[in-house]
């Protein structure tokens, strides 16, 4: 009977450790997020003549998010009275709180005078595609010149996460 229990416990604990063994390294998940309400990323200046702003859109990093507390990127469309580009926010600590790191300028067509750019839209790559490494960040814009007469979309890729040494890049160098 001691050998039947005592095989019966070997059996026990020796499926216990085969699967305890078998089980995949999953890396730890991030802390829960805090709660909180009404976080304004960005307001306009009172210099500028245009105060609105649309299509606000925003981006989980997964590629930063598998560990750790996630990087959130946001943007939206204005009207800077510098310029037509969009500005890249970055956020570390769930949204709470959110820190300009780029601007994507939209002037790689010189034929483009005035006008706007709207629908902004931002993705990271989950995998590679082309030259470009799984975790780019592409960014795509509507820019519409002054006249109206058109509508140009154009894509930027960021290599580095937002960044402004990548996001910036001329977009005509950017392939579909």
């Amino acid at each position: 009977m001691h050998r039947v229990l005592a095989s019966l416990a070997l059996l026990a604990s020796s499926t216990f450790l085969v699967s305890a063994w078998a089980q995949p390294n999953h890396p730890p998940n991030p802390p829960p997020a805090p709660f909180f309400e009404n976080v304004t990323i960005w307001a306009p200046p009172a210099s500028w003549s245009r105060h609105s702003g649309s299509y606000g859109r925003s981006v989980l990093l997964n590629k930063d998010g598998e560990q750790g507390i996630p990087t959130i990127l946001a943007t939206a469309a204005y009207s800077p009275p510098d310029g037509a580009y969009f500005q890249i926010f970055q956020s570390t600590d769930y949204g709470q709180s959110w820190t300009m790191i780029s601007k994507a300028h939209f002037d790689g067509n010189s034929s483009l005078s005035g006008g706007i750019i709207l629908q902004p839209f931002l993705y990271e790559l989950s995998e590679a595609y082309g030259k470009y490494p799984a975790g780019t960040v592409m960014l795509a814009g509507n820019r519409i010149p002054g006249d109206s007469s058109s509508t140009n979309i154009q894509m930027y890729a960021s290599m580095d996460k937002g960044y402004a040494s990548a996001i910036s890049a001329n977009p005509s160098t950017c392939h579909r």
